[in-house]
């Protein structure tokens, strides 16, 4: 049982920073403003968002549930439907 939770710390450490680098990867996107490649940013920042959900999920930690949850059901998905589906 101790190793199985051993297992599951790292596959969250692996999502946590897969999930920084899209962050920073949707953040750069959307600042370089240009109009065929930005809007791609929001991609980035709903995997960033669902992948920290997921990690979250995995370590039972209630408060960035909650925190990455709201950002991807809200913001991220809203983002992507203004700036690719209109």
């Amino acid at each position: 049982m101790q190793n199985l939770r051993k297992t599951e710390d790292k596959v969250a450490k692996v999502l946590q920073l897969s999930s920084s680098a899209c962050a920073v990867l949707g953040g750069v996107l959307l600042a370089a403003n240009l109009p065929q490649i930005s809007k791609y940013g929001f991609i980035f920042l709903a995997l960033s968002s669902s992948q920290m959900l997921i990690a979250s999920l995995r370590n039972k930690d209630t408060h960035m549930i909650i925190y990455s949850g709201s950002l991807f059901c809200f913001v991220d998905c809203l983002g992507i439907y203004r700036w690719i589906f209109q």
